[in-house]
């Protein structure tokens, strides 16, 4: 009996987990499939203008028009960033708009330089008035679409808003745009950046991998009860 006891006590906590698991993995679809969801519905609206960010997350991954300038000595350039397999680098630039707000503004990917001592060629920017035809990027949204298997802490887009900040010793709005166009074609990015593959991803095949793993315990336990219970007959 003790035997029984303990191996139901510990099927029992691996059942619980198991449903845990799946719980988690199917509460990440749901997020990510509305999230894509939003994408499809927003790509298609109407173009805003700036006083329609009062509620960004409700703007999400609209396109907008804005009215404003670059700053040319506030550019980073994002490591890590690839082209149909070609390594190369994201250029982003601050844009203060007519209103006196600053925007971080991804201008699109070029490609490295043929050695690491060699800067990319990017297409230069003045701080003469232009108007640019954007799509609206919220952090945090991003990285919910993004998403991983494994939640990391600290691993969210918002970050991404305050490091460039950081670098640049300044504050700016809590959205940034990708650059699709200008009214002048110079500025138009050779590479614009794209929306993100609208995929809900493996978590709901990973939820129910947890489901089945919880039927796999149950049918254990009564494996070793089965088990257990023929012993005893035999002792008796």
């Amino acid at each position: 009996m003790k035997r029984i006891f303990g191996a139901t006590l510990l099927a029992l906590i691996f059942f619980a987990l198991c449903l845990q698991g799946a719980r988690w993995q199917y509460d990440r679809h749901e997020v990510r499939h509305s999230k894509n969801e939003l994408i499809h519905e927003n790509i298609k609206k109407p173009v805003i203008n700036e006083l329609s960010l009062v509620s960004p997350d409700e703007v999400a991954w609209r396109t907008i028009q804005i009215k404003g300038y670059f700053m040319p000595d506030k550019e980073i350039l994002v490591r890590n960033r690839y082209h149909e397999g070609q390594y190369g680098f994201g250029v982003v630039t601050l844009f203060e708009s007519s209103s006196g707000k600053r925007y971080w503004i991804d201008r699109g990917w070029v490609i490295a330089g043929p050695d690491a001592q060699t800067p990319p060629k990017v297409k230069p920017v003045d701080s003469q008035e232009v108007v640019i035809t954007a799509r609206v990027r919220v952090a945090d949204i991003e990285s919910q679409i993004s998403g991983t298997v494994f939640a990391v802490p600290g691993n969210n887009g918002s970050s991404k808003l305050a490091r460039w900040d950081e670098e640049n010793s300044l504050t700016s709005e809590p959205v940034y745009f990708d650059l699709i166009s200008a009214n002048r074609t110079a500025l138009n990015p050779d590479v614009p950046t794209m929306l993100p593959e609208l995929s809900d991803g493996p978590h709901l095949a990973y939820s129910v991998q947890w489901v089945l793993f919880a039927g796999m315990v149950l049918f254990g336990l009564y494996l070793v009860i089965r088990e257990e219970r023929k012993v005893q007959a035999e002792k008796a």
